[in-house]
């Protein structure tokens, strides 16, 4: 029985073999030349789309929106007849006049489209012809802090003329998950445009030992957490979410290897007993400090209600300096990649220490996606690299909120441990570099061996 294709998904799916035919056949360079196209050029082809499809422009000169209800097999056949004369005609322009025509003509049905991802837990595309394509088709959520076609000078990307839609092209072993959080998830942010943000290192000292092995070839280490720590540590936790909702704190976030097996359900048990008036005065998400288990790091990324959101693995792994020669983290293969979708965030993704400081993995993730905010926890003797690589997403008005632990602290280290963590956000033209960046300063006690466990740390960032 051949399968049924929503008709909604028709126009994803032309759209799709359109932006695959542009980077296949034509080349996406050439959009380069496609920014400097003539009006008279425009107008041409705006008239061929008139006369040999139903799509039509109003007085504002935008595409009217079509209704599911409206998209008839006419509709698709004639859409399809004019893509079939483009491609043979090798209309360049026409193609990509056509592709912002239908991001326009497709803006309300995905606006309902959004409806039905936020129910789901995860989606890959809304299209259904990625497998032969290579694209995957999404709505774009805008960004507060994002400037308008900020890849259209510096990267060839299709969807830099369009308002609507991000288009991805398969990325060589990764493999995303969109999560697309509900509207009104963070209603401090919907209402101020301004996201707050909270951060805390918890610890000076860790709650594991390293344990090292050595294969036939290799040599690895696994991380053995402490149970008689756990109860402590996950009271600890919960300690410092209440404490960052009750500041107003939508997102708060924690370090690398500092979790344990069973602080995710700890959580989760905790926030599911709230009732809606005390899970209101939770942060909207909830990223814990990662747990090394069987070959797998991860930071589990929970919403105020306790739903697991995702478990964001670690991709690459850290490397330990012995007299025995270094020990790799052990790290079983995995490429999937979380990404969340929010309108007015854009989109974020967690990448666990060494991934964010490795450059080509970071930048192939961030510019794909065109995330728009990262999140890097991290166990680092040092935070030197980890600047360095916070300059390079402001390049992509790509905000970082980055920390540290505490407990990586190597004594004869302590100048790298000035700031344990740092929020890097884009920032006006008329604002100093200064304003750019948040450092969350160490405290005192750190350097002299105590630690409080008090430490929190605040900031917001948002429109400019």
């Amino acid at each position: 029985m051949e399968e049924y294709i929503p008709d909604r998904i028709l126009i994803y799916n032309l759209i799709a073999e359109l932006c695959s035919f542009l980077v296949h056949s034509i080349g996406k360079e050439y959009l380069v030349l496609y920014k400097s196209i003539s009006e008279e050029e425009k107008n041409r082809i705006d008239k061929q789309i008139q006369e040999q499809t139903e799509l039509s422009l109003s007085e504002k000169n935008m595409y009217f929106p079509v209704f599911e209800p409206d998209i008839t097999k006419e509709y698709m056949e004639k859409l399809y007849n004019f893509k079939e004369e483009l491609f043979k005609n090798d209309d360049k322009n026409g193609i990509i006049r056509l592709l912002q025509a239908l991001d326009e003509t497709v803006a309300v049905l995905l606006y309902d489209e959004r409806e039905l991802l936020e129910e789901k837990l995860i989606t890959t595309e809304i299209n259904m012809n990625r497998n032969s394509t290579g694209i995957a088709i999404l709505p774009k959520m805008r960004c507060v802090w994002a400037r308008k076609h900020r890849h259209s000078f510096s990267y060839e990307r299709i969807d830099s003329y369009l308002k609507y839609l991000l288009v991805v092209e398969d990325v060589p072993d990764i493999a995303a998950e969109h999560i697309f959080i509900p509207r009104g998830s963070f209603p401090t942010f919907d209402r101020t445009k301004r996201l707050h943000v909270a951060a805390s290192p918890l610890n000076a000292k860790s709650n594991f030992d390293i344990r090292y092995k050595k294969t036939e070839h290799f040599q690895v280490f696994n991380i053995h957490y402490n149970p008689a720590r756990e109860k402590a540590d996950n009271e600890l936790i919960w300690d410092k979410i209440k404490l960052a909702g009750e500041r107003g704190s939508e997102l708060v976030v924690f370090p690398e290897m500092l979790g344990n097996p069973t602080m995710e359900t700890f959580v989760q048990n905790k926030l599911m007993s709230l009732n809606t008036e005390e899970a209101s005065h939770i942060p909207s998400i909830i990223v814990l400090p990662s747990c090394s288990i069987d070959g797998y790091n991860y930071s589990s990324v929970l919403d105020r209600y306790g739903h697991v959101l995702t478990r964001q693995h670690k991709h690459n792994p850290f490397f330990i300096k012995t007299s025995q020669g270094q020990y790799r983290e052990n790290l079983r293969r995995d490429t999937k990649i979380a990404i969340f979708h929010y309108e007015g965030i854009g989109r974020f993704a967690i990448m666990i220490c060494k991934d964010f400081l490795t450059n080509e993995y970071m930048e192939r993730i961030m510019r794909s996606f065109m995330l728009t905010m990262i999140i890097a926890p991290a166990y680092s003797t040092g935070s030197h690299d980890f600047k360095l690589s916070l300059d390079l997403c402001a390049h992509d008005d790509c905000n970082v909120i980055w920390l540290n632990a505490c407990a990586a602290l190597i004594p004869g280290k302590e100048s790298n441990f000035e700031n344990i963590g740092y929020i890097r956000k884009r920032i006006g033209r008329n604002q100093s570099e200064e304003e750019a960046t948040y450092r969350m300063k160490a405290c005192r006690k750190l350097f002299m061996g105590g630690c409080s466990r008090k430490c929190m740390y605040y900031d917001s960032f948002g429109a400019v």
